[in-house]
């Protein structure tokens, strides 16, 4: 026996299948397990059962929801090596092996033999601390309240601009504490009008925070624009609108931005007693365009760098590289990027980029040169800031010593010198943009 394989079909609630596999050939029956203890510790049993020593042994399974986690954990405490792939691979490999089925062990088979067929790719699954995984999960969270809060401000917003097209610069903003209130419970033009004005400015003045004042000329004209918006607002719709219905469903909205807020607050503090754990240097941090909200989300999904062979390991992880396409020795380059990789990571890097980018010089320099002298778009510079962000972090992660911004001379230089420098030196002028943004619409996406 050279090798033993073990493909493992996951299931979310129904019975997991697994076959093994000595040399590509099945042994026994396939095995049946659920996610329990005591299942768990049989099917791990017969895993490693009459193997000898020095003989590897790879479990293979696909990332079916969180499934995996318990079985990668138990398999890597007998030392198996567990491998995640991807389910279009499985699927690809699945309709070449077999053709017309479908099943649990058909795909525990095609599972077992994909380390015959592309064993390079192949990394084994990275087992997270308790407190890493933690950090991945509360960072994934406040990415999903975001998202909520954002259609929510959205929807509210449509419904101001069909419903009430006078109120939105009327508004101070659409998300303070002010508006939201507002929005609560003077959405209805009718109880505006019928509001006294003293009220009215009592209830703005209690519900006022930060840069709006309390009393004075804001209060009194806030008060008058909402008179008159609400009876532009009656002109308009007449009795065409049911307006306590409308109020009733802004303030559902409204209340969802507010719940999802304060949950959001909580996560935070959470997720930065966390990180302050698995990273106590905080050099992260030091690196531009990685601020407060990025840096546990790096920490939490990169977790080690122990993991990663090197900075294009890391680079693949991220999913910031593109498609190869050669032929007859010829390469043809402007690939489109992968789709590999964790989203909320890829966007995260292009955020931290386009920050970045306006503070540090070096990249600062990457991002004209490709601009102005290589023609790339904006979105292409970016992601290419972004690949050489993804070595800075390798190397703080792995060192643990804070980013230190440098002139293009060498010299270490502050925060305020660094964005002069950039200033001076590496802003693309703004008709190169315009050029750069017709070019982008015009070119035709890569196949």
């Amino acid at each position: 026996m050279q090798r033993r394989t073990v493909g493992i079909d996951l299931a979310i609630s129904a019975v997991q299948v697994a076959q093994i596999f000595d040399d590509g050939v099945p042994v026994g029956k396939p095995l049946r397990f659920r996610l329990t203890a005591n299942d768990l510790k049989q099917f791990v049993d017969a895993v490693v059962r009459d193997v000898p020593p020095g003989v590897p042994i790879l479990a293979v399974m696909e990332p079916t929801g969180m499934a995996w986690f318990p079985v990668a954990s138990w398999l890597e405490g007998a030392g198996v090596r567990a491998i995640r792939v991807k389910g279009q691979r499985v699927k690809a490999l699945r309709q070449y092996l077999s053709e017309h089925a479908k099943t649990d062990l058909a795909d525990a088979h095609v599972l077992g033999a994909l380390p015959g067929f592309g064993s390079r790719s192949l990394d084994p699954v990275h087992i997270p601390s308790p407190q890493h995984h933690a950090l991945q999960r509360l960072t994934k969270q406040r990415h999903r309240y975001q998202e909520l809060i954002c259609s929510s401000r959205r929807r509210i917003l449509d419904l101001i601009r069909w419903a009430c097209p006078e109120l939105e610069p009327v508004l101070p903003d659409t998300t303070t504490r002010l508006t939201l209130a507002l929005l609560a419970d003077f959405f209805d033009p009718h109880r505006v009008l019928k509001t006294r004005r003293d009220t009215l400015a009592r209830f703005i003045a209690d519900n006022a925070s930060g840069n709006h004042p309390h009393s004075g000329p804001f209060v009194d004209e806030l008060v008058e624009s909402l008179k008159e918006t609400a009876r532009g607002t009656i002109a308009l719709h007449a009795d065409r609108l049911d307006f306590q219905a409308l109020q009733f469903e802004v303030r559902q909205e409204v209340e969802m931005v507010r719940l999802l807020s304060q949950n959001i607050a909580e996560l935070e503090k959470r997720s930065e007693l966390l990180y302050e754990q698995v990273h106590p240097s905080n050099a992260l941090r030091s690196i531009p365009g990685i601020g407060v909200t990025l840096a546990p989300l790096l920490a939490g999904v990169i977790a080690r760098t122990e993991r990663f062979r090197n900075e294009r390991q890391i680079r693949g992880f991220c999913g910031l590289f593109p498609k190869k396409n050669s032929s007859g020795g010829i390469e043809r380059p402007g690939q489109r990027i992968t789709k590999s990789g964790s989203d909320r990571i890829k966007r995260a890097l292009y955020l931290a980029a386009d920050i970045a980018r306006k503070i540090d010089p070096d990249l600062a320099a990457v991002y004209w040169r490709l601009m102005v002298k290589k023609g790339h778009h904006h979105k292409q510079a970016i992601c290419a800031v972004a690949t050489r962000l993804v070595n800075r972090i390798y190397k703080i992660m792995k060192t643990g010593q804070r980013y230190i911004l440098r002139a293009p001379d060498g010299r270490e230089v502050s925060v305020a010198e660094a964005k002069q420098i950039v200033r001076d030196q590496f802003s693309v002028p703004e008709e190169i943009r315009r050029a750069r943004r017709r070019q982008a619409e015009i070119t035709p996406s890569p196949a």
